[in-house]
């Protein structure tokens, strides 16, 4: 599987939404079982963002996993939806009574209309005379016009317990908030706050505690690329930043630490026993 595919189709999506009209797209999701001749519902989630937004699904049911990374490419009536799946199931055990798993990976696409639905059967197509219920899940894809810059989101609501149900929003941050607090035993500096683009030159950032006067050079870095297809596939860390902190002068290390959009406080610990202290943040609407 090429390393780039779905960071291509996230890249490709960034690119029609620069020529075209702001919108935001929405994932409306809905989880359901066969259970004899009725169905029930098990999750639901929603997951709404700027165009390029993809959506990354996790699903837990019984022995058997599934990780998918979906993402659109639009069109004026209709819209692709492409996905990358990974799958997981026990298949029994060793002689040594260890567990075997079967695991399998795969491409799929669907061409819908604006507000259309398609069904994904994450275990296979559902088969006469099974054990259990058949399982699928629903993905509606629809869009509606916004002004200015939009954040993305996500809620999923679980219904039974007996699954594992995720849904993630997966969007590359073009720019970035940046909070910072310099902080020494029980005393802190008064906060800075930035707004940096990653990989672009940074900013020199200056702290008072007492008298005495700090200065920092910070930058935001993309995280390292990822080690395994799999990770390659699902975009591990495409809504993740770093923050690489430089002390001007002396000959010290660059310290790093990386984080998602989320506002929680992450600590960079710096020489001398001081501590800095970031969270990333998407920046106020426009």
């Amino acid at each position: 599987m090429r390393r780039s595919w779905c960071s291509s189709l996230v890249v490709a999506a960034a690119l029609v939404a620069a020529q075209a009209p702001n919108y935001r797209v929405t994932y409306r999701l809905r989880l359901v079982e066969r259970v004899g001749s009725d169905t029930r519902l098990l999750a639901t989630g929603v997951v709404s963002g700027p165009p390029e937004t993809a959506l990354r699904l996790s699903l837990h049911a019984g022995t058997a996993e599934l990780e998918a990374l979906l993402g659109t490419l639009p069109e004026p009536d209709t819209v692709n939806l492409a996905g990358v799946f990974f799958s997981r199931r026990a298949a029994g055990r060793s002689r040594r009574g260890l567990p075997l798993w079967e695991e399998d990976s795969y491409r799929r696409w669907a061409r819908l209309a604006w507000g259309g639905t398609a069904r994904l059967s994450p275990f296979g197509p559902e088969r006469a005379g099974q054990r259990g219920g058949a399982l699928w899940v629903e993905i509606a894809v629809d869009r509606e016009f916004a002004a200015g810059e939009t954040r993305p989101s996500e809620e999923v609501t679980l219904i039974d317990s007996a699954v594992a149900f995720g849904a993630q929003a997966v969007v590359p941050p073009r720019r970035v908030t940046v909070r910072l607090t310099l902080v020494r035993a029980d005393t802190a500096s008064s906060r800075q706050v930035l707004d940096l683009v990653p990989e672009t030159p940074g900013r020199r950032v200056r702290f008072a505690l007492g008298r005495q006067r700090f200065e920092f050079d910070v930058t935001l870095e993309r995280p390292d690329p990822p080690r395994t297809a799999r990770d390659s596939a699902l975009a591990a860390g495409a809504e993740v930043v770093c923050l690489r902190v430089v002390v001007p002068g002396p000959a010290e290390p660059a310290r790093t630490r990386c984080g998602r959009l989320d506002n929680v406080a992450r600590r960079v610990a710096l020489a001398g026993g001081d501590t800095l202290v970031a969270t990333f943040a998407w920046p106020a609407l426009r």
